[in-house]
């Protein structure tokens, strides 16, 4: 992946990669390759370690 970009949103905590992303395991076998992942940083999501926006819903209860 050429020029990754990460953006972490400053109020869910959420990581998000552009690009091409490999997956892999700790033995560094490649598990899945994927497009633009988010990553959650709430601890909310049902899909960790992926994002499935269930922030929005903690964030709204918050403020």
């Amino acid at each position: 992946m050429s020029n990754p970009k990460v953006f972490i949103n400053p109020k869910s905590g959420s990581i998000r990669l552009t690009g091409t992303v490999d997956i892999v395991d700790s033995e560094g076998k490649l598990i899945e390759t994927i497009e633009n992942p988010k990553f959650c940083g709430c601890g909310h999501s049902q899909e960790k370690p992926f994002c499935d926006g269930s922030h929005k819903g903690f964030l709204d209860k918050k403020d």
